[in-house]
């Protein structure tokens, strides 16, 4: 059992890291924007969708609202998006890239592609198996979670 008990230690360092590796390796491309790794996912769900909601980023992202809230305020604040009022209900806003912003989120992401290329090239392994597994991983955890919480 001590064997395992240190293999799973290991697991869970290094899944830790890998988190910590790629906050960093596309800090080397946010930090030039004043962009967080949690603002530069925001800006990325509402570009890849135009328009979106909060709960629509937090749905995506796996966070709360609470947790989103300040991130989202920072970032109209920093002009990188604009809350829109919807046509049919005035108290719903969506989200959108301002368009001063839009070109400079391209260019973004054009920075972020050739990190994304060299790290693939790089790898030995497909990146849908590493999605793969990486889910499964998430899955059994949130399984975990939930378990847990219900015993409480």
């Amino acid at each position: 059992m001590e064997n395992n008990e240190q293999l799973y230690d290991e697991l869970c360092l290094s899944i830790y890291n890998t988190n910590r590796y790629f906050h960093r390796l596309y800090g080397s491309v946010l930090d030039k924007y004043d962009l967080s790794y949690l603002q530069y996912m925001s800006l990325l769900i509402i570009y890849k969708k135009e328009s979106v909601k909060l709960m629509d980023i937090g749905h995506e992202l796996e966070l709360s609202s609470n947790t989103l809230t300040p991130v989202i305020e920072r970032l109209v604040k920093k002009l990188w998006i604009v809350k829109v009022p919807s046509d049919s209900d005035r108290r719903v806003k969506s989200l959108k890239i301002t368009d001063s912003k839009h070109k400079i989120f391209e260019k973004i992401l054009s920075d972020i592609d050739v990190i994304r290329d060299n790290l693939m090239q790089k790898s030995t392994r497909s990146v849908q198996s590493i999605i793969s597994e990486n889910q499964e991983l998430n899955k059994i955890l949130k399984k975990l979670i939930e378990d847990k919480n219900r015993s409480k």
